[in-house]
């Protein structure tokens, strides 16, 4: 059932400017926002480096190791993957690399993993999250040298470097990097040996340095005059260490507090219950109409494969009320034609009030954060929320966007 959710899914004539520009070199400080662009878009940022270029500097410099959580990993010869694939097996054997992948996803995507096996220097785990949680390690992030984290909405998959717009960030800081980095081992121990009674007892062991946590952020230089604080969450709830920060009532909180504008941009959202136990999800659904009746202007993006029933049917019961437009995307075919599993919006953040912004690896839907393995992170200052702003900004009143009208039925896009 989770391949459906998970896996990827009118031409332009032209490559417009902001794609074709030369990558601009990525984690020049403390924190970097990082845009996938599809071929073929209006999108790309102007001065936001891209996934390929993060990637690739990041696994170069890796002096000690380098450590991934990945949901899956496929790559097509000649992609954008293939180089960074490439540079993973030129540091092996010069610095440790442990690669944590989806037990589930694994038996339908294996032969890029397999490869990875094969390089002496490399080692990778399954984490059996469905036997575990009912889920999926949906995770998708990476570690090097306890100095530097990527977390974001990119798959370790060729089509998330070229086909699919995606945003994660790059944050540059001991402390953060160690947090990240306790967790990854803590999953990591799992994954070698599932055994969950001794996993409730490594929880509450408490590290041996003071994780970065919403009670205690890390202060970031983001080469400006205002400083940022920043601190990573996770999910699910049920299953990471009691000492780091649990992702939605993080989030729940953020949208509380905002006092004038959230925007939001997330592939799929739904408090129907669709995965697990049936029912209605009321935490983040309540928060953002709570926000609404206060007079927040709440602005929405999902991807048009949220229309499948019954999300359509919940987004529409959104958009029916005041303070709250939510519009859908639906990206241009590539320009080589159809991709599966591509074309589609899917990122994952939020910003709040020009000042607060959340990145993360799920959907916003219950399983993401109950029973799914996945990993964010939040930033208090006006920079990158002015970015991020300026991508939303840019999609929204941009022409693959459509507002979504509740006394009006769409389509499902095909997919695959």
């Amino acid at each position: 059932m989770y391949r459906r959710l998970f896996l990827f899914s009118i031409s332009l004539l032209v490559v417009l400017p902001s794609f074709a520009q030369t990558p601009i070199s990525p984690c020049k400080s403390d924190f970097q926002i990082v845009e996938s662009v599809p071929k073929g878009t209006s999108y790309g940022e102007p001065g936001t480096p891209r996934t390929q270029a993060a990637w690739l500097e990041m696994i170069r410099g890796a002096h000690q190791f380098i450590d991934i959580a990945a949901f899956y990993i496929t790559d097509k010869p000649g992609s954008a993957l293939s180089p960074v694939l490439d540079a993973l097996a030129e540091q092996a054997g010069k610095v440790r690399i442990r690669i944590l992948v989806d037990e589930t996803f694994l038996k339908n995507e294996h032969a890029d993993v397999d490869r990875l096996r094969k390089i002496p220097g490399i080692e990778v785990r399954v984490l059996p999250v469905d036997t575990l949680t009912g889920g999926v390690l949906h995770a998708k992030y990476m570690i090097v040298d306890d100095a530097s984290v990527f977390v974001g909405s990119q798959n370790w998959d060729w089509r998330a470097l070229e086909h699919i717009h995606e945003i994660g960030a790059c944050i540059r800081n001991p402390r953060f990097a160690q947090t990240f980095a306790a967790v990854f081992d803590f999953d990591w121990e799992l994954a070698g040996h599932p055994d969950l009674s001794k996993a409730a007892v490594a929880t509450v062991r408490p590290p041996a340095f003071a994780p970065a946590t919403i009670e205690d952020p890390v202060l970031l230089n983001a080469g400006t005059e205002e400083p940022l604080t920043a601190y990573p969450a996770f999910s699910p709830s049920s299953r990471i260490p009691r000492w780091v920060t649990e992702e939605e009532p993080a989030l729940v909180r953020m949208i509380h507090a905002s006092r004038h504008d959230l925007r939001i941009q997330v592939m799929t959202f739904s408090a129907i219950q669709q995965y697990g136990p049936k029912g209605w999800w009321p935490e983040l659904d309540s928060a953002i109409r709570d926000a609404a009746a206060r007079g927040v202007e709440v602005h929405i993006i999902v991807a048009d494969w949220a229309l499948r029933e019954p999300t359509q049917a919940y987004l529409k019961s959104l958009a029916a009320l005041p303070n709250i437009t939510v519009k859908f995307s639906h990206l241009p075919e590539a320009p080589e034609g159809f991709i599966p599993y591509a074309r589609v919006e899917h990122a994952k953040y939020a910003v709040a009030d020009g000042r607060t912004v959340y990145i993360g690896t799920g959907n916003w839907e219950w399983s993401y954060f109950h029973t799914t393995v996945d990993a964010s992170v939040f930033v208090q200052g006006s920079g990158p929320a002015k970015t991020l702003t300026d991508i939303f900004d840019h999609d929204w009143n941009g022409s693959y966007v459509t507002a979504l009208e509740p006394g009006k039925q769409y389509t499902e896009p095909r997919t695959h």
